[in-house]
């Protein structure tokens, strides 16, 4: 009987931040690829980001909720049309200044609204706990409530 560790049943996700500041963008991104070992997919608008996901398979989009232009609760909308497998979880640095409050955002079809103070504390375990499911197209946002 052959034992597996841990590390070997963690399986690559793929990733993609978008957010319109840069600097949020790669404070995310090097969040990402530290704690889990992956290079995220890098967009600062959300129709360049269905662009990427219509070329290659994403698993999770990191999207910003303020964003001008598509905001994160229209790209949010139109990825869940045309990508139903890709998760989307929401980030704010003020979830006060938006007209739907977080837990309305998983209504909508977020896998999660998470303060961008909180990305060390929360998303991370989020994306860890996605990578070690075996088909996470199948996680209800509902359950991680």
């Amino acid at each position: 009987m052959a034992f597996v560790s841990g590390l070997e049943m963690t399986r690559p996700l793929e990733t993609l931040v978008l957010d319109d500041d840069y600097r949020w963008r790669y404070l995310v991104a090097s969040n990402v690829e530290s704690y889990l070992g992956m290079a995220p997919v890098l967009s600062s608008r959300g129709p360049e980001a269905l662009a990427i996901m219509a070329e290659r398979p994403i698993d999770v989009v990191i999207a910003d909720l303020l964003m001008p232009g598509m905001d994160g609760l229209e790209f949010l909308r139109e990825s869940r049309k045309l990508f139903p497998r890709t998760n989307v979880i929401l980030l704010s640095a003020d979830f006060n200044t938006f007209p739907i409050a977080p837990d309305s955002l998983i209504t909508h079809g977020a896998l999660a609204a998470i303060p961008k103070a909180e990305i060390s504390s929360r998303l991370i375990p989020l994306l860890r706990f996605l990578q070690d499911l075996p088909d996470m197209h199948l996680l209800q946002p509902a359950l991680l409530n």
